[in-house]
């Protein structure tokens, strides 16, 4: 009898170490979950949205760099005109974000040129 009360309390104990073995992969899965493959899945329908969305005359940036404006939208493509006269195809999985008004283009003049400086061409020193 002593042999099979050690067998069952053997039998016990692997169960337990066998959830005790499997909990930390689990945990690991779900945080991995929660901190990588959730906000990339949401960032990729962003940006599926984001692409469905495009029309003419809207201004892109694209993944490489490139600041253009949609000139034709297809299935799977847009045309962009990055200056006058130079257009460009590209997928629609290369466009990176729609820039809006006043976001990308900045005023690159030198601040000592701009009229509100202290001290700029108006003022006359002696």
């Amino acid at each position: 009898m002593q042999g099979h009360d050690i067998l069952a309390a053997a039998a016990q104990q692997d169960g337990g170490s066998i959830l005790g073995m499997i909990l930390p992969f689990l945990l690991i899965a779900v945080v991995f979950w929660l901190l990588i493959l959730r906000p990339q899945q949401k960032r990729r329908q962003q940006e599926n949205q984001m692409q469905s969305t495009l029309r003419p005359g809207v201004e892109v940036l694209t993944k490489a760099g490139f600041y253009g404006t949609v000139v034709e939208v297809r299935e799977n493509e847009v045309e962009l005109e990055i200056s006058p006269g130079a257009r460009i195809r590209l997928l629609k999985v290369g466009i990176g974000d729609v820039v809006t008004p006043g976001q990308g283009t900045q005023d690159d003049t030198p601040v000592e040129d701009r009229p509100d400086f202290p001290g700029g061409s108006d003022d006359t020193r002696g």
